[in-house]
């Protein structure tokens, strides 16, 4: 696509967007990071709440889908204010001419379930548009938007896999076929929804140097036939249904069973409390999104955009300390106490954000620390038992 072109297209995008509202309202639209997402809405709360939600899902899910730093143009998010607007379901989500994808919502559509869906969707459709040209409408199979929803809600809630874990060891898995052709006008499975899930942690189990996962999804996203994909892609593991089957059943015990060390690792306890502690809001005349520091963000936390996102990132910040790394639980601790509720004098704030800083300091030289010494080790430590010297 020529770069006139996609312009013209985001041009399009943003003009039908002011025809969505009602004359007198002042659409804003609020971004996460750079080719992601964007999102369109009158109340700049829930579009900011959208916006880190759509953040948050996009850290847990470029793993196993293989994204990119950014997209050459975002996902578009509309928050609906009319029901009727949004279509027969809670959302919808359109590939327009070109590739733009869109995903209409109802602002008061429902459940965070709800929103990981209408986001996971939109993010499977730019996805495929990526890697196919954007010449057909993509295909999305519903047990892969499901499984990667789940994905997303057990990765970010710690009990959520608990639970998955609980409610699938009382049930069979379902046969891989009717699985893997589930079709998205089919009754609701609950069933199917949590075996999705397994399918796709055993997936990328299975899948090695080779990069069976990845070739896999790109034939799905492509609409092909997902039997033949995984015969094609997964080779040597089955033989026939009968033994297709067979693998699929152990692969289901196994990634059930599994036990996930509840604390992730330094880096990624470093990633993800980072990005609880910086803030990007609008300000000044022209409204550019620009880096707000700590202390600023609590210093305006009376204002309600604000206070809403102290909020919800305290909120998740709780779910999310019990499983930082030991270096980084501090860290965490003290962010936690600086976001907790009610507005805080400016010498309670500097305070509190200086208790921060003090424990960010020391949890990444620790990291650093340790990364040097196991360096050191694996430079001076000889080759292994049974090693040949040549």
């Amino acid at each position: 696509m020529s770069r006139g072109r996609a312009f013209a297209l985001v041009l399009v995008v943003r003009l039908t967007v002011g025809a969505l509202y009602p004359a007198d309202a002042n659409p804003v639209m609020v971004g996460s990071a750079a080719g992601r997402f964007e999102i369109a809405a009158i109340d700049s709360t829930a579009a900011h709440g959208v916006a880190a939600v759509a953040e948050e899902g996009w850290r847990l899910l470029e793993g196993p889908l293989g994204l990119p730093a950014a997209f050459s143009s975002p996902v578009f998010v509309r928050l609906l204010p009319s029901a009727e607007q949004a279509g027969a379901g809670p959302f919808r989500v359109n590939v327009e001419p070109g590739g733009v994808v869109s995903v209409w919502l109802h602002a008061s559509a429902g459940s965070e379930a709800v929103l990981r869906r209408a986001l996971v969707r939109g993010l499977l459709s730019r996805l495929a548009v990526a890697q196919t040209g954007g010449i057909e409408t993509p295909a999305v199979p519903r047990w892969l938007e499901e499984a990667c929803a789940g994905w997303w809600a057990t990765r970010a809630i710690g009990a959520q896999l608990d639970a998955l874990k609980l409610q699938t060891a009382r049930l069979s898995p379902p046969g891989i076929a009717a699985l893997l052709d589930w079709p998205r006008g089919g009754a609701e499975r609950p069933e199917f929804s949590g075996a999705a899930v397994w399918l796709l942690t055993f997936l990328q189990t299975e899948s090695g140097p080779a990069g069976e996962w990845p070739a896999f999804l790109r034939r799905l996203l492509a609409g092909g036939d997902a039997q033949a994909a995984l015969a094609a892609c997964y080779p040597g593991r089955f033989f026939g249904t009968a033994a297709r089957e067979l693998w699929w059943q152990t692969g289901w015990h196994h990634a059930r069973r599994i036990r996930v060390l509840p604390v992730i690792d330094a880096i990624e306890s470093r990633a993800q409390l980072g990005a609880l502690a910086r803030f990007v809001f609008a300000t000044g005349e022209g409204e550019v999104d620009v880096l707000v520091s700590l202390r600023a963000a609590l210093a305006r936390s009376g204002e309600p955009i604000v206070a809403a996102e102290v909020t919800r990132r305290a909120v998740e910040l709780g779910r999310l300390i019990p499983a930082l790394h030991p270096f980084y639980r501090n860290a965490g601790m003290a962010l936690a106490e600086a976001l907790g509720p009610g507005q805080k004098k400016a010498q309670r704030c500097d305070v509190l954000c200086a208790a921060f800083e003090r424990d960010w300091r020391d949890a990444v030289e620790l990291e650093e620390a340790a990364s040097s010494a196991l360096d050191a080790l694996e430079r001076t430590a000889g080759p292994p038992p049974g090693a040949s010297a040549g």
